[in-house]
Formats: structure tokens, C-alpha cells, sequence
């Protein structure tokens, strides 16, 4: 009997122990957890705040830059910098307090801060934590700036842009500007020489169809409101970067395209003018050398190729009515000379086109010596085709602009829809970006950089800089 108590209590003791072991590894489990997730929730934290802290870093270049557009004195100060990228700690000294004791920097890189060519800023985030030993927190952001000027892209629409054609193209070239950035002894028309691949196409609309590339081959960027772009078998986006054998860069396309519409205001002023119809052609509006500003009902010929419509000096048409230019009539815009047509009514210019300055690529003037202005508030129908080659800009951000030929087409287009037709050979000229000068910059593209294969490409730079 005495032995059996003995058995009882050691059991008991065993059993006791037992119960202890669990309760204490439980504890235990659950003061790890408690801590892991403390440290979870403080890294969160302090993730948020280096995302903060990057994006006051882009804030402080996007300050700057377009600080300079505003103001042409302004030297980036504070600022390192090799005449062509800048670069910047901030703070300039020390470091950043978070609650917790945590700290942070933030650098930044300024890539073309001129404006030379596209500008770029990529912001290096480093947060360290407080409290306890931890690894760093790095945030790595890059954002793609552009002008905001109306033609800071080559297609632009609303709704719809539509390539209709078997061997239609997009590219760029920039007519102001050489590709180290100076300013060219005069403008030069586009030229495969000067070929860029920054040929812009952009739909806001989140529509299926909001940009049906088709059959066509863009040089460049296609961007929509949500979307992807229709691309046929024989279509491609592409750039000088894209890997061999992609047709479909991913990397130059987005679904998260935006721009701005902004109304066009008719101007006011200017003196009058007759109508023109058949009869009246040709004849010449404007003289060399002189600005005028005409008010005008109507243009309207559909007759033979001397039906001419010369264009002399800088020439403003409000035009009340329309104008139609069909059969074998033209617009003639003599070299030096310039033509801005403002209306809500319907353009119609496809009989023997516009010839801006000439009737080859290599003899017209610049985009922006041809401007077509549709003041509608409501719709209306723009239909223009160039003699042999047509080198214009148009803003109608409630029209429906068709540009027809199987020539070369320069310049620039905003409107709701956008249709080309024909086998034209589009070519944005990177110039226009500028369109009207002091124009602020504003982001284009937005991207954290999440991957050391994206880290990597910046982070020599980073290495290398003094900042």
C-alpha cells in the first residue's frame, strides 16, 4: 500500500511536470508571436513612412524642375549635379526622426534635369529601425515626367483611336532639338535618320477598342484608361529597348493613360472676310511677313488643282461655318508662313489636302504652322489629308478627326475619336511637347521598384554619386 502511494504521487509529479512544460512552451509560443507580430506591425509602419519619405524625395525634384520652367534663373541649387543629371540627400545633414526612434534618408536622382530629353527621377528611400536590431527598410520609386503641354503626345483621344491600314506607322523625331539635347541651326523635317522611338498613342477611355493598333507598327508607347491595346498578328509596339523577338513590349504599354481636354475659347477680334467658294480660287489670304486675323463664314471648292487657297504670312480663320476643300482644291501655306483655323463646324479638307510649306516630307514646314483649333462643344467631324506628305496639329477634344493618305503624316492629334486611314506613316514631333512655352512638367509614368533586377539598373549611380 505504501508502495502504490509512492506510484500515485510520482505519477502525479510526472503528470504535474507535463502540464508545466505545455503551459510554459504555450507561453512561450505566444510571447514569440506577440513580438513577431509587434515587429510585423512596426515594419508596416515604417514601410509606410519610407514610401512617405520617397515620394517627398520625387516632390522636392519635381519642385525643381519646374521651378526652372518657370523661372530660367533658377540653378537647381542645392543640388550636385554634371550638366545633365543632378542629384540630392535629404536632409542635406543628418537624418530624418520617426516616433519610435526610428530614422531615415532619402535620395534622389534627376536623370536629363535640362529637359534636354525626357527627364526621369528615381528616389532611394532607406529607413532605419528603432528600438531593436532589424534590417533596413529600403523603398526604390521611379517616375517618368513629360511636359503638359496640349501635344505632349503624338494620339490623343477621348474615346477611340483606330489604325485602319496594313502597313500604318507610328515614330518620333524632334525637329527643334538634336539628340544631345541642343538646339538644332533650324528646324529640320522628319528623316529615318532622326528617328526616335517615342511615338506617343494614348486613349483615356477604359473601353475594349480603345486603341486598335491593328495591323500597325508603333515606335513608341500605347497607353489606355484600363484596357489593353488590340494588336493584330502583323502589329507591334515596340522600342529601341525591346528584347528580340517581342512584339508586344510590355514595358511600352500601360492601362493607366490620363490627360486633360481642355475647351478651346474662339477668339475674338479680326477682320471680316467673303466667303470663298469655287469662283473665288485661287487667291491668297495674308501678306509675307505680317500677323492678321480674319473672320470668315464659310471655305468651300471642289474643283480642279488650280483651285488654290495660298496662305501668306501668319494667318488666323475664325471660321463660323465650315470649310470644305474636295475634289482636286488645296490649301497652299507658303514656306515662313502659318495657318490657324478656329471653328466648330466641320473641316473637310481631302481634296488635294494641305500643303504645309510643300507637298514631300522633306519640303514641309513645321507641325506647327498648320493648327486647327475645333471650338464644338457638343461634336463635330475633322477629316484633313496631306498633298503627298501633311505636317499639322489638331486639338478638337469633342471631334471626330479622320487623317487620310499613304504618305507621311507629322505633327500631332487630340481629340475624341482618331481614326487614320490609308498606309500613312505617323511621326510625332517631340518638339511639340514644348507647344507654347512654359509649359510645367507632370508625371507620365509611376513605378515602384520592387526587384533587385530594377534596383540594379540604378544602383551603380547611387553608388557612385556624393551626395
Amino acid at each position: 500500500m505504501h508502495s502504490r502511494l509512492h506510484s500515485q504521487k510520482g505519477s502525479l509529479l510526472i503528470v504535474c511536470l507535463l502540464l508545466c512544460s505545455i503551459i510554459g512552451i504555450s507561453i512561450a509560443s505566444y510571447l514569440q508571436l506577440a513580438r513577431t507580430s509587434i515587429t510585423i506591425s512596426n515594419r508596416a509602419l515604417y514601410n509606410n513612412g519610407a514610401m512617405n519619405l520617397a515620394e517627398n524625395g520625387l516632390e522636392e525634384a519635381m519642385y525643381s524642375i519646374n521651378k526652372a520652367v518657370d523661372d530660367t534663373t533658377y540653378t537647381w541649387s542645392d543640388w550636385h549635379n554634371d550638366g545633365i543629371n543632378a542629384w540630392r540627400q535629404f536632409p542635406s545633414t543628418g537624418t530624418y526622426t520617426f516616433d519610435g526612434g526610428g530614422t531615415g534618408i532619402v535620395q534622389v536622382i534627376a536623370y536629363n534635369y535640362t529637359g534636354v530629353s525626357s527627364p526621369k527621377f528615381v528616389a532611394r528611400a532607406t529607413v532605419t529601425l528603432g528600438g531593436y536590431t532589424s534590417k533596413t527598410i529600403e523603398k526604390w520609386v521611379m517616375v517618368q515626367i513629360r511636359k503638359t503641354s496640349k501635344f505632349s503626345n503624338g494620339l490623343v483621344a477621348k474615346n477611340t483611336i483606330t489604325f485602319n491600314g496594313n502597313n500604318a506607322s507610328v515614330d518620333s523625331w524632334n525637329s527643334e532639338k538634336n539628340p544631345d539635347g541642343t538646339t538644332r541651326a533650324s528646324p529640320v523635317p522628319y528623316n529615318t535618320s532622326y528617328r526616335n522611338d517615342n511615338g506617343s498613342v494614348g486613349s483615356i477611355s477604359v473601353g475594349v477598342g480603345s486603341v486598335s493598333v491593328n495591323q500597325a507598327d508603333v515606335w513608341g508607347y500605347v497607353g489606355t484608361g484600363g484596357a489593353a491595346p488590340s494588336v493584330g498578328n502583323n502589329g507591334s509596339i515596340m522600342g529601341a529597348n525591346t528584347p528580340a523577338g517581342v512584339t508586344v513590349d510590355p514595358n511600352r504599354v500601360s492601362t493607366d493613360f490620363s490627360a486633360s481636354f481642355d475647351p478651346v475659347s474662339t477668339p475674338t477680334g479680326g477682320s471680316s472676310l467673303a466667303s470663298l467658294g469655287n469662283n473665288d480660287l485661287p487667291t491668297t489670304i495674308g501678306t509675307a511677313g505680317t500677323t492678321n486675323v480674319y473672320t470668315i463664314s464659310s471655305i468651300s471648292s471642289s474643283g480642279n488643282n488650280t483651285k488654290v487657297l495660298t496662305i501668306q504670312g501668319d494667318v488666323t480663320l475664325i471660321v463660323s461655318s465650315s470649310i470644305s476643300m474636295t475634289g482636286n482644291s488645296s490649301i497652299y501655306i507658303a514656306p515662313g508662313s502659318s495657318l490657324k483655323i478656329y471653328t466648330a463646324g466641320t473641316v473637310d479638307i481631302t481634296g488635294n489636302g494641305v500643303a504645309n510649306g510643300g507637298t514631300t516630307q522633306a519640303t514641309q514646314g513645321q507641325a506647327k504652322n498648320f493648327q486647327v483649333w475645333g471650338t464644338s462643344t457638343t461634336s463635330q467631324n475633322i477629316s484633313i489629308k496631306g498633298n503627298g506628305a501633311f505636317s499639322g496639329v489638331v486639338y478638337a477634344p469633342t471631334a471626330n478627326v479622320t487623317i487620310a493618305g499613304n504618305g507621311d503624316v507629322s505633327g500631332s492629334v487630340v481629340a475624341n475619336n482618331i481614326t487614320l486611314t490609308g498606309n500613312a506613316a505617323f511621326h510625332y514631333d517631340e518638339s511639340l511637347s514644348d507647344f507654347g512655352g512654359g509649359n510645367p512638367y507632370r508625371v507620365s509614368l509611376w513605378e515602384e521598384l520592387t526587384t533587385e533586377a530594377q534596383r540594379n539598373t540604378y544602383a551603380s549611380a547611387f553608388t557612385s554619386h556624393t551626395f
